[in-house]
């Protein structure tokens, strides 16, 4: 049994486009010189069929001047000219310079006093004549003319009427063209969507199919990144289910440790000993902080929490937390005490004394505000704070200095928000803020 042929590749983007354009210079020159093939045929069609009346005025006057050869007054051409004469004729007498016979609108005056062997244009530049001698009776010669004017609106009409078809088929191209490039880009789009829904941890989610041959290489690269990726994450969560087991059980004897030295410990000896046991507990806290940004699950267990249950159990003796709760607040319990832990810890260190914790909706956000009575910091610090939140600059170099502040934008980032820092007359404030409610699969308590 042969083997199912592979299926063949995907269109190309390069070589449509090349194709569309081809196709659309084709059409463009086939409309342009159709367009231009009309506009000369109307003016040649329009000059000839004058040219032919000019001439049966013409052959007119002079079969008229064969049957009577006694002398007409000049601009008696036999024949009426209701229409508009675009030529104009003279019959004209060289040896008095006057005018003998002529076309209803022709001048009374010689346009040419004698003949001459060309074309040109008369002493007042405003008729291109054309002469040619008559046989009988002798000395007269024939002058065919063209105004100035005329011959300039024929030009005009011409470049006018060429121009506009050129613009008009110019501006159909443009619209096919653009038209054709919105459903080449198209595809861009499809990628843009699918890495946006794209989750290295579900292999299933991983772009598959791109629709054009470039697209290829950039899915291909996609989908190696997110390997690596989803194997770099694995070993992460493997490290930390590790650490937090080597390391929770430690942490929790020293202090089991410190409270029995602190019992047994001369009185001199205890305020270190407590001053110990409280850096270990910042030092637990901190650690369960992070292992917590890093733990199995990637999406935050969000649940209604009893946020003043979780303020007692994080007491901080010496500092005095009030709650104003508006609204009730959807957040993983894990992560926000974590963040709350840190964000008091900070206050107590700048000598707070009180901290204010307040819950309200704003709109379609939950916003959880922190605020405290310590010593603040001054508004341009404030602003740098701020902007380091904003550019997401935790790192070296970063006006974020320690835990607190960083985490609580992380934690706030994770729920699908940010954390931002009111300017404060007195104090220190952060606020966190993301879209309230359960998640939109239902709670997941």
């Amino acid at each position: 049994m042969s083997a199912p042929s592979p299926p063949p590749p995907p269109p190309s983007i390069r070589a449509r486009l090349v194709q569309s354009l081809l196709w659309i210079s084709v059409v463009f020159g086939v409309l342009t010189a159709v367009v231009v093939w009309q506009v000369i045929s109307h003016e040649l069609g329009e000059l000839m069929d004058q040219e032919l009346r000019e001439a049966a005025e013409i052959v007119q006057s002079a079969m008229a001047s064969a049957a009577n050869p006694a002398p007409r007054p000049a601009g008696t051409a036999g024949l009426d000219a209701p229409h508009e004469e675009h030529l104009v004729w003279q019959v004209v007498d060289s040896t008095a310079a006057t005018v003998v016979s002529r076309s209803p609108k022709a001048p009374a005056q010689a346009l040419l006093a004698a003949p001459a062997p060309a074309a040109q244009w008369t002493a007042d530049g405003q008729w291109r004549a054309y002469t040619s001698a008559l046989r009988h009776p002798p000395g007269h010669f024939l002058v065919v003319a063209q105004s100035r004017a005329e011959r300039d609106g024929v030009h005009q009409e011409v470049v006018l009427y060429t121009l506009a078809a050129a613009l008009s088929v110019s501006l159909l191209s443009a619209l096919l063209m653009n038209w054709r490039i919105r459903q080449e880009l198209r595809p861009l789009g499809w990628l843009g969507r699918t890495v946006q829904a794209y989750d290295p941890l579900v292999p299933g989610t991983a772009p598959r199919g791109a629709p054009r041959q470039e697209l290829q290489p950039i899915e291909q690269a996609i989908a190696d990144l997110g390997q690596r990726l989803a194997q770099r994450v694995v070993r992460e969560r493997a490290f930390t289910a590790h650490a937090a087991h080597a390391l929770r059980t430690p942490v929790a004897g020293i202090d089991v440790q410190l409270a029995l030295a602190i019992r047994e410990a001369p009185e001199a000896l205890q305020p270190r000993l407590v001053r110990t046991r409280q850096a270990a507990a910042r030092l637990a806290n901190a650690m369960n902080a992070l292992l917590m940004m890093f733990r199995t699950s990637a999406e935050p267990q969000r649940q209604n929490l009893d946020l003043r249950r979780l303020l007692d159990d994080l007491a901080f003796h010496d500092l005095a937390v009030t709650l104003h709760q508006e609204a009730p607040l959807w957040a993983d319990p894990d992560l926000l005490a974590a963040t709350l832990w840190n964000l008091l810890d900070n206050s107590r260190r700048f000598q707070a004394r009180q901290v204010a914790v307040s819950v309200r909706q704003d709109a379609t956000d939950s916003v959880l505000r922190v605020q405290d009575d310590g010593q603040g910091c001054p508004p341009e610090t404030c602003a740098r704070l701020q902007a380091s939140l904003q550019q997401q600059t935790y790192g070296e170099g970063s006006a974020l200095q320690g835990l607190g502040l960083a985490l609580a934008d992380l934690v706030a980032r994770a729920h699908g928000g940010h954390a931002s820092l009111p300017c404060m007359p007195q104090g220190f404030c952060v606020e966190l803020r993301w879209p309230a409610g359960p998640p939109s699969g239902g709670p997941n308590v």
